[in-house]
């Protein structure tokens, strides 16, 4: 009977374990030499999150557009994003983001500013527990 007593509880704890954040680590640059975590937005959610390697704040992104396409039947949907990046309520850059299932297989930056471009990868050999890590 006293398990009863802990149902609400268990209410309680369960949304926050399921909206844990789901971070990607990613690397790009002409030499490979620039890092920064992703964190994939909650289903249904405009707003989404990147920090860069050596970084402690996170760079908010905001969605501009988005669109899917059925790739094969019964084959998860590819789905390209774009997302614009805010500092100090200014937008700094804009990412282009294609995915489909679990994997990305497009993720490049422009620079607001110089219009300088950024291809990144996925970078699975940095995933750990607690994000991303780089040596």
């Amino acid at each position: 009977m006293r398990w009863f007593a802990l149902l609400p509880l268990l209410a309680l704890f369960a949304p926050a374990a399921a909206q844990a954040d789901e971070i990607r680590c990613l690397t790009g640059g002409s030499r490979a030499q620039i890092h920064l975590s992703w964190k994939l937005p909650a289903e249904g959610q405009r707003t989404s999150y990147v920090r860069y390697a050596g970084k402690t704040a996170w760079l908010r992104l905001t969605l501009l557009s988005e669109d899917s396409t059925e790739m094969a039947e019964g084959r998860p949907w590819q789905f390209d994003t774009v997302w614009a990046e805010h500092l100090d309520g200014k937008v700094i850059g804009r990412y282009a983001i294609s995915t489909q299932g679990a994997r990305i297989y497009g993720f490049d930056y422009t620079n607001a500013r110089t219009g300088q471009q950024t291809a990144f990868s996925e970078d699975i050999g940095a995933v750990t527990d607690t994000g991303c890590r780089w040596d």
